[in-house]
């Protein structure tokens, strides 16, 4: 029996809770309903019309490679010698210091022998000239005194007039020099220096190996002046000129580089359209291989207002009349990759300055709170 009334008043309680939610949701005037977000709640970003005169930045990147290199190739032949400093890569060296030196020792005696045939044909022909061209054996004696086997010839003396000349040739003289001349070239090859302030980038020989004629030695690199290659379009190259100043920079260095516009190609590159633009610099920092950018102003672009690129619907923006959208036609005339310059807009009118999906052509803002444009209302009045 107890049992049946404890579970009797458990249902009445059940029943009366019931009746009072009731009442209380009879009470509200309207159902519960789900509020929608108002276009005021979404915080449209409007912009006023301001024209504005911009010089836009020309954004270029490319490699940088020294200006001076040279591969080093054997134009004589021999057994390659030790050299202080070696000829190995990453070693600096200066103007005209020895890089690489072939053994010479027979040759250089071929040419010692060469220029003591000279020497005994020029003492030989001194008698002769003393009776036959008095006037020119002074001279010839004065280039016997000073000549030396072990040096390079000096020029021999002019003759004075046409018959010394023949009287000179028929001596064997002439032939005789030009051959030792040909000689001491081919003697300087044995002998490598470098032809600038350099560092060795390659080696392929080692002291000690056979070097032949036309064999590849190395590789010598410039250190004192680096050209960058970039590439611009056809627009950007007419707003380029050769001596202009360009910063440069990289993302494996820290600090910037000063640069000068030396070359600036006339020719078009079929594939990328572009046109190729060398720039110079000088500092020590800089590496062959290096990957750089480089800034520099381009022309004045003047009365242009500046827009985000994603507000362009087919050269179209949405202005804003009477709280109402329009689409209106705008020009781009300069492209700055997420920003673009348009004319075409009047100052003062207001323009929709965010991507917003629900925008279309008539759609009605909210209240602006009676923000509205000069030139919105001109030109409300021309349509009308």
């Amino acid at each position: 029996m107890k049992k049946f009334w404890k579970h009797g008043a458990l249902a009445g309680g059940i029943l009366l809770l019931s009746v009072i939610i009731s009442h209380l949701l009879s009470q509200q005037k309207e159902p519960l309903r789900r509020r929608p977000v108002s276009v005021d709640e979404q915080h449209l970003d409007l912009m006023t019309v301001q024209h504005m005169d911009l010089t836009l930045d020309i954004r270029m990147t490319g490699p940088l490679y020294a200006y001076h290199r040279v591969d080093l190739y054997a134009e004589v032949s021999g057994i390659l010698q030790n050299t202080h400093p070696p000829f190995k890569a990453g070693l600096h060296f200066k103007d005209d210091q020895v890089l690489l030196n072939i053994d010479d020792r027979v040759y250089r005696n071929n040419v010692l022998a060469q220029r003591s045939g000279l020497l005994n044909q020029i003492t030989l022909l001194l008698p002769d000239l003393k009776i036959d061209f008095p006037e020119s054996a002074d001279i010839w004696e004065s280039y016997l005194k000073s000549y030396r086997i072990e040096e390079n010839l000096q020029p021999l003396p002019e003759a004075q007039n046409d018959q010394e000349r023949y009287y000179i040739a028929s001596r064997n003289i002439y032939q005789q020099y030009y051959t030792i001349k040909s000689m001491e070239e081919t003697l300087a090859k044995y002998t490598l220096r470098a032809p600038f302030p350099g560092v060795v980038a390659l080696t392929q020989v080692n002291p000690g190996t056979l070097v032949r004629i036309g064999q590849k030695l190395g590789e010598f690199v410039g250190t004192d002046l680096y050209e960058m290659e970039a590439a611009v379009t056809l627009d950007e190259a007419g707003q380029l000129h050769v001596g202009q100043a360009v910063h440069l920079s990289s993302e494996d260095m820290q600090g910037s580089f000063q640069g000068i516009i030396q070359r600036i190609n006339s020719v078009v590159d079929r594939a990328s359209m572009t046109v190729k633009v060398y720039i110079h610099s000088v500092d020590s920092r800089l590496r062959d291989g290096m990957y750089m950018s480089a800034v520099t102003q381009g022309l004045p672009v003047p009365h242009v207002v500046e827009l985000h690129r994603d507000l362009l619907r087919d050269g179209h923006v949405f202005i804003v009349l009477d709280s109402v959208l329009v689409l209106y036609p705008v020009t781009v005339v300069a492209d700055a990759g997420e920003r673009v310059f348009v004319r075409g807009l009047t100052d003062g009118m207001v323009i929709l300055n965010e991507a917003w999906a629900e925008a279309k052509p008539g759609k009605r803002l909210p209240d602006l709170n009676g923000f509205t444009s000069p030139a919105s209302e001109n030109l409300k009045s021309r349509k009308g």
